[in-house]
């Protein structure tokens, strides 16, 4: 199975509770075990800034090109960094290619992105810039596709993503969270599934499954899933309850439920954050091997 990945991806995080360094550990570790072969390691291209524009305002992407410090990106809550803003740029790139593999392949895989706390017009979240709802947007506005559903599985509710296409009735955008937690106030996505303290893998994975059926319904012509692995029970920054096999069943449920009915599925890593991190690289590892699983002529995952 191809997957897209790149260099610029080693960002400069300093000290910082997100595992930055977990892009290039998986990286590594797929070619280690021999899960991917060099030549299937896709680079992405590097949307312009103009290209950026059609989800982000001229205004705040012209604070990013020049590394101002504003009210406006500071909210990110991370470095202003060349780096930074360069792998942030090539992320977007990245879920974009993903779904051209998907729409091409059935799967497309993305080791990086999910930045989907931020805004047209800011950050937030240690989110710049917003991939999937670029890599949508740029999709549309190239005749690729006019239906499209964001099924977003990380801890924190897709808020960035949700407002961004608050008025596109053609794409259904989903998010399944926990309930108090960042962000406040939550946006409104077209379905929105909101999770108590403490929620285990079996009522998770009841509601999920009622709502891949309203996924499912919106008759998708591709669907990007953000699969962040922080529902964990062990992840530092929330406080849900599931299992290394949860999540498995999770990534399991998504990507089986769309590629059964049909609908090509890009996939991205979204957030993680155990205390150590090669839990995180496990975790995403767990995601991969799904997907790899459901690719065209693949061997089941081990």
């Amino acid at each position: 199975m191809k997957i897209v990945y790149s260099q610029d991806y080693a960002m400069e995080w300093g000290e910082h509770v997100f595992p930055a360094e977990k892009y290039h550990l998986l990286y590594r570790r797929l070619l280690k075990e021999g899960l991917v072969r060099e030549e299937d390691v896709i680079s992405p291209p590097v949307p312009s800034w103009q290209e950026l524009a059609l989800i982000h305002e001229p205004e705040y992407l012209e604070e990013l090109q020049t590394l101002r410090a504003s009210p406006r990106t500071l909210s990110s809550e991370i470095p202003l960094n060349p780096s930074l803003i360069r792998g942030t740029r090539v992320m977007c790139g990245g879920t974009y290619l993903a779904a051209i593999l998907a729409l091409k392949e059935g799967i497309g895989f993305h080791l990086g992105g999910g930045l989907h706390h931020a805004y047209p017009d800011h950050a937030e979240g240690f989110c710049y810039l917003n991939d999937l709802g670029f890599a949508l947007a740029k999709l549309k506005n190239e005749g690729q596709i006019r239906r499209a559903a964001v099924v977003d599985c990380d801890l924190h509710q897709g808020n960035g993503t949700a407002f961004i296409f608050r008025h596109d009735p053609e794409i259904f955008t989903f998010s399944i969270h926990q309930e108090f937690l960042y962000p406040f106030p939550k946006e409104q996505s077209d379905l929105d599934i909101g999770l108590a303290v403490g929620t285990g893998d079996e009522e998770y994975l009841l509601a999920l499954e009622g709502a891949l059926e309203r996924v499912i319904g919106h008759s998708p012509e591709l669907v990007i899933y953000q699969a962040g692995v922080d529902p964990y029970r062990g992840d530092l920054l929330g406080d849900l309850a599931l299992s290394e096999e949860g999540l498995r069943r999770r990534d399991e449920m998504v990507i089986g439920h769309l590629r059964k009915a049909g609908i090509p599925v890009a996939i991205t890593l979204g957030g993680g954050y155990p205390a150590e991190v090669e839990k995180v690289v496990e975790l995403h590892l767990q995601t991969f091997l799904v997907a790899r699983s459901y690719s065209e002529g693949a061997s089941p995952a081990r």
